[in-house]
């Protein structure tokens, strides 16, 4: 068994020793403890795995501008001075050289030691030496080195013998190196250079939020006032002003959460009590969850008020059905959210919390922290809301795809697919990221901010967007040339929900009447009565469209043809 110094091509059966590129590594790790602002150093004395070691480690920051660069100054001394290290380190000193390593411990054994250091000591060299004997801590204790990484030669002895005692014992050891430990030495200097800590604040991203935000705002208020403002004209109407008006406020509601989204507590925990920290983080997901519950309810009460009116139509039932007849939906979902909500912030709040990340620097202190709003489980509330509204989700598209034969003067089923597409698509992508980037504020916060953004553009867009161009449509036409089309989008739109409805029952009527019959599929339409009731509902719209004209005291009828 050799140690301390290996022979690997001999006939040893193990080593036991110090890993020499992991001392370099040390020394390097020293350096830049004592002189964290950079700078040059010489190496004096050669071990290659530790010159390896310490070059690599040394220098493995330079490439990063966040990070103090340092660079080797490097001369070549021929005989007689290639032992003669005080001569070396010497002409090191009048390169003015900001830090001197001694790879081995023999330049450290020189007489002249003490007298080269206090000679050179008002160029500010910083002298890091290797092992730890007793005349080297006293050099330390002196002010004549400025750090050691000693070898524990006692450790050696007795691992050595361990393993020759395993070898005979036992005829084999696991694995044929053994590494000892370090022990690393240095004085405490009495001011410490200053923390540099990485807080990783939100900083100027949050105008991306407010940037987000705005857009969002303008587009939901624009959405309403163009609501009101064409809330008589006739494709407005058909399409249910109120509820148009639910979806832009659900979209508002819910981008409002991009403004708590965006605080932090700049670098100083101190500053933020404890009320204001749960109603920052508790805000967002009210904001988030109220907002998206408006939203959705109201595609979905729209959509059954719909489907509710075509379905009693087909079945030549005349029934009226008001906005409050159908807003069990949205009353549901929202007291849903609401309950677990207020559950969620009476037991276990958000709280912006600092938390401290991984890793110290040199002098075991703070490097990085990140602040985020945490609880004890959130998973017990999160788990139930999205159940929630992703229940509502899935009812939004069975009542889309309920009434996907009706024309979009009445209905949104193909805007609200495309919607709930988006929404997924967003999910499938934003979630997994958020989850990678949970402990990383700013790519955490711009990645949520995004999702929010699109979302709600998503949803404003793909609702608001046909029914603008419907309505410039129908602008351009004459009373006369409006009842013409809306009364042709309601035989159309008629017609293909009698067909879904009806075609297997009445084809199977027809085939046991007239198994005989080719033309099985005229039963599909519906008689004529109910496209006369139709026609006839058009007309009164019309009517009451020409009698609001200005000029016109006609007093309108009270029924539109939804009803």
């Amino acid at each position: 068994v050799t140690f301390d110094d290996d022979v690997p091509d001999s006939a040893r059966t193990a080593y036991v020793g110090t890993d020499n590129k992991f001392l370099g590594r040390t020394m390097a790790k020293l350096l830049r403890q004592l002189r964290s602002e950079g700078g040059t150093f010489a190496l004096v004395g050669s071990k290659a795995e530790r010159d390896e070691g310490f070059l690599e480690e040394i220098t493995k920051f330079n490439e990063r501008d966040d990070r103090t660069h340092w660079f080797q100054v490097f001369r070549n001394f021929s005989w007689p001075h290639e032992t003669d290290w005080i001569y070396q380190m010497e002409a090191y000193a009048q390169l003015n050289v900001t830090a001197i390593i001694t790879m081995i411990q023999s330049p450290m054994r020189e007489s002249n030691w003490t007298s080269f250091v206090e000679t050179n000591r008002h160029r500010k060299i910083t002298y890091i030496g290797t092992d730890g004997s007793d005349y080297q801590i006293d050099y330390l204790n002196r002010r004549l080195v400025d750090g050691l990484v000693g070898q524990l030669p006692f450790v050696m002895g007795t691992k050595s013998l361990q393993v020759l005692y395993d070898i005979v014992t036992k005829g084999n050891v696991s694995k044929t190196i053994f590494t000892t430990h370090l022990v690393s030495y240095n004085l405490i200097p009495l001011e410490l250079p200053p923390p540099d800590i990485d807080e990783h604040l939100i900083g100027n991203l949050k105008y991306v939020g407010y940037v987000c935000y705005g857009l969002v705002v303008l587009s939901s208020f624009a959405c309403m006032i163009w609501t009101c403002y064409h809330r008589s004209d006739i494709v407005i109407r058909a399409a249910q002003p109120c509820f148009l008006a639910m979806v832009a406020i659900g979209v508002l509601i819910m981008s409002s959460s991009l403004v708590p989204l965006s605080f932090d507590d700049r670098g100083d925990p101190e500053s933020m009590s404890t009320t204001r920290s749960v109603g920052i983080c508790m805000s967002i997901p009210w904001l988030l969850f109220i907002g998206f519950a408006v939203t959705f309810s109201a595609l979905l009460s729209k959509t059954w008020r719909v489907n509710r009116l075509f379905h009693a139509e087909i079945r030549h039932a005349r029934i009226q059905v008001t906005v409050k007849d159908v807003l069990l939906p949205f009353a549901v979902l929202l007291t849903g959210n609401i309950v677990v909500l207020i559950c969620w912030t009476a037991s276990d709040p958000l709280t912006y919390l600092r938390v401290e990340d991984i890793g110290t620097d040199s002098w075991n202190r703070e490097i990085s922290s990140h602040g985020a709003c945490r609880c004890n489980i959130s998973a017990n509330y999160l788990v139930p809301l999205s159940a929630l509204n992703f229940v509502a989700v899935i009812i939004a598209c069975c009542q889309a795809y309920q009434a996907r034969g009706i024309k979009s003067e009445f209905s949104e089923a193909k805007y609200i697919g495309l919607t709930v597409f988006s929404l997924f698509q967003a999910f499938m992508m934003g979630v997994p990221v958020l989850a990678v980037v949970r402990d990383m504020p700013e790519a955490f916060y711009l990645v949520l901010t995004i999702v929010i953004f699109l979302l709600c553009m998503a949803v404003l867009l793909l609702i608001y967007l046909p029914k603008m161009f419907l309505q410039h449509k129908y602008a351009k036409m004459t009373v006369a040339e409006q009842r013409r089309a809306l009364q042709a989008c309601l035989k159309q739109s008629s017609v293909t929900k009698s067909v879904q409805e009806s075609e297997a029952s009445l084809s199977v009527r027809n085939f046991a009447l007239n198994p005989n019959s080719e033309h099985n599929s005229e039963y599909a339409v519906p008689p004529k009565p109910f496209l006369e009731t139709v026609a006839s509902g058009v007309e009164e719209l019309a009517i009451q469209e020409k009698n609001s004209l200005p000029g016109d005291s006609t007093e309108a009828p009270t029924k539109i043809a939804t009803e």
